[in-house]
């Protein structure tokens, strides 16, 4: 993140624009339906509620998911390799390792903990060797 602004992805970008285009289409064949005659109430419902949907879907993807992949990252920082290898000590497995972590610090993404898994895991190794 540079200047405040997040960067996006080319997936997200792509799946931004898709979800945005459906739901102006949406909008387009609401108009169509209602400019052209007579109307049945579903009609304008469905489309109507569709494309509700989509822009807002896509409004969300765009402003808002970007937030929780930033406080996964800020609360992956402040996780210390001691507090990793002592959730690790009290753990089954790798998987009983990460669930421990996500727990024990409500926000952390799977991807996240994942990572600090297999950073203690390349400590032991290393250590090991």
């Amino acid at each position: 993140m540079t200047d405040g602004k997040r960067s996006r992805s080319f997936q997200t970008v792509a799946y931004t624009a898709v979800t945005a285009i459906g739901g102006v289409s949406a909008l387009t064949i609401l108009g169509f339906s209602v400019v052209q005659g007579d109307p049945t109430v579903v009609d304008v419902l469905l489309w109507g509620a569709l494309a509700v949907l989509l822009l807002g879907l896509a409004v969300h993807q765009w402003w808002l998911s970007g937030r929780a992949a930033d406080r996964s990252r800020h609360i992956h920082a402040e996780i210390t390799a001691a507090e990793v290898d002592a959730f690790a000590r009290e753990s089954t497995g790798n998987v009983d390792l990460v669930r421990r972590l996500r727990v024990a610090y409500p926000g952390l993404s799977l991807r996240d903990g994942y990572e600090l898994m297999q950073a203690h895991k390349q400590r032991n190794t290393d250590d090991n060797a």
